[in-house]
Parts: structure tokens; sequence; C-alpha cells
């Protein structure tokens, strides 16, 4: 029989394999092309989209829907956005044209950026083809990884609570300031386990728990792919020493974070390992917990929207 550290690193093996057959293939090329076509807004266009359509979920240009097989509604009203607009001047400060061939003038010139009134529109105000989020988990997990992780937030004090309507792709987040993770009362039971593991992996990962101590609020911010990849290969290897198979939609929720670095799971694995340690340690045996995960909400809330799917707070 396979030691628990074989069983670990076979895990780690298959996620990695996964990860890599994700990053070559056609249809994630694709599904990444499809996703990226979200801009990232700026924080200022982020208040002025909170402000105008405080229920807004995903907005995009009218060519971006478009392009995605969505229409915006006739009669719909845009949400205005400062939209970015570069031009150039030369050495005398003049406004020109940059030159087709990429060689200006003598004296160089340089880029500006201005701004000018834009539009875009939620997904609610479009209609037309569903978008593609990528798999989910299975339907129904293990109970006994269940009773694992409910019974492991009682005895570390973690509340779990759930949340009706949460924007499409939440599937949940940590909130440390009260030590509450919360999960979409929408998703399926195999999905709601996955995403309790990957919150409770955010919650010991040792970096992000030395930043919060030090309250570096920037930590987080700057090292969200390594954070968010540790905390989806740790659920995966939690979610695998029951049985419990998340190597589809880890891989591609992790290859959407660390894109081609193929290498850079390997790199995180020790600090993988000791937040698997922590969650299940080596002494628990992995097929019985004593007491049932709770088939109903532990409680209810609507904190403020959470920024990303399956984020920290």
């Amino acid at each position: 029989m396979a030691t628990r550290k074989q069983r670990h690193q076979t895990a780690l093996d298959t996620l990695t394999a996964e990860l890599k057959r994700i990053v070559e293939s056609g249809d994630f090329a694709a599904w990444c092309t499809r996703m990226a076509r979200f801009r990232t807004y700026s924080p200022g266009n982020r208040q002025l989209i909170a402000t105008q359509r405080p229920d807004a979920t995903r907005v995009a240009s009218v060519k971006t829907w478009n392009s995605l097989g969505r229409t915006v509604i006739k009669g719909e009203r845009g949400i205005v956005v400062n939209v970015p607009r570069p031009y150039w001047v030369n050495h005398a400060g003049k406004r020109i044209k940059p030159p087709r061939d990429g060689v200006f003038p003598p004296g160089g010139a340089h880029e500006k950026i201005a701004f000018g009134t834009g539009y875009v529109f939620d997904i609610s105000q479009t209609e037309g083809d569903p978008l593609d989020d990528g798999p989910t988990a299975p339907n129904r997990a293990p109970d006994d990884l269940a009773a694992h992780l409910f019974d492991h937030c009682r005895t570390e004090g973690v509340a779990v609570e759930y949340r009706d309507g949460m924007p499409p792709g939440l599937s949940g987040y940590w909130r440390p300031a009260t030590d509450t993770i919360t999960l979409n009362a929408g998703d399926s039971h195999g999905d709601q386990v996955a995403t309790l593991a990957h919150e409770l992996a955010h919650r010991h990962d040792p970096q992000l728990r030395n930043a919060l101590d030090a309250r570096d609020p920037r930590y987080y911010r700057h090292h969200q792919a390594d954070c968010e990849a540790v905390a989806e290969a740790t659920a995966h290897t939690i979610a695998a020493l029951y049985g419990f198979d998340l190597t589809a939609t880890s891989g591609h929720y992790i290859a959407s974070w660390v894109g081609n670095d193929t290498d850079r799971l390997a790199g995180l694995a020790d600090r993988v390992g000791r937040i698997v340690d922590t969650i299940c340690p080596p002494h628990q045996a992995a097929t019985a917990p004593t007491t049932a995960a709770p088939s109903a909400p532990i409680a209810r809330a609507l904190p403020p929207a959470a920024p990303a799917a399956r984020a920290v707070r």
C-alpha cells in the first residue's frame, strides 16, 4: 500500500500532468481566449460600474459580447467607463501621428494617455449563447471528506455560511477579519466541498498568514497567482486522499492563474504539503470521521460582493 507521502506526490504529479495537458490543448487555449476578453477594470472604473449598476457581475463592450455570441438587448443603457486613448507628441510637445513603420523623426516622441468616455454592458443586459466557465467538480463529494472538512472548521472555530445570489463563477471566499468561509448556496455539494477545501487552504497558507499577521494587504494582491495555485492544489490533494477526483476542474483553475508556467506548481509543492498536513494531519485516518456534514446552511448572510472566484477577502 502506498504511503501518505507517496499518495501526496501521486496527487500532485497527476495534477501537474493535467495542467500541462490543459495548457497545451487547443480547447483550453480557446477557453482562455474567451475569458481574457473580460477586461480587468481599474479601481476608478470599478467604482463607476458599481455606482451605476451595483448588481453587475460581468461587463464588457458591445464588440466583446458580440464576439462571444451574445448581443445587447435593445433599449439597455450602457455603463459609462473611462477609456484610455494613447497619443504621441514630439520633443516640442506637439501632437503627432505615430509612423506606420514605427520609426519616429529625429528628436524622438513620447506616448501620452488621454481619457475618453466608453460604454460597457453587464451580462444581464445581453442575450445569446451561454458562457463556458470551464469544468465543475463532480456533483457529490464523499460524505467522509465533507464531514472531515466541516469537523475541522468546528475545531478551528471557522464559521461556514451559505449565500444565495452570488455572481456567476463565484464559488466562495474566506474573510480573515471574521474567520468566515462563505459558500455559494446554488453550487452542487461537490463544488461546495471543493471550495471549502480551497478556502481552508488559503486560511492555513503559511505565506499568506504571515502577510496577514504583518498587516500587509499587498501580499495577496502581488502574489495572487501563487496563492490561488497553492490553494487549489491543496484542495485537489486533500480530495484525492478521500478518492474524490478534482483533476479536471483543479487543472483548469490553476492553468487560468499560472498560464504556460507549468513548472510553477512543482515549485510550490512543499507549501502545498504543509497545508495538507495541517488540514489532514498524518495521524488521522482519511476514512473515519465521526460527525456528519451539515446538509443545511450553518448561517446565511449577505457580505459585500466578493471580487473573484474562490477568493480571499
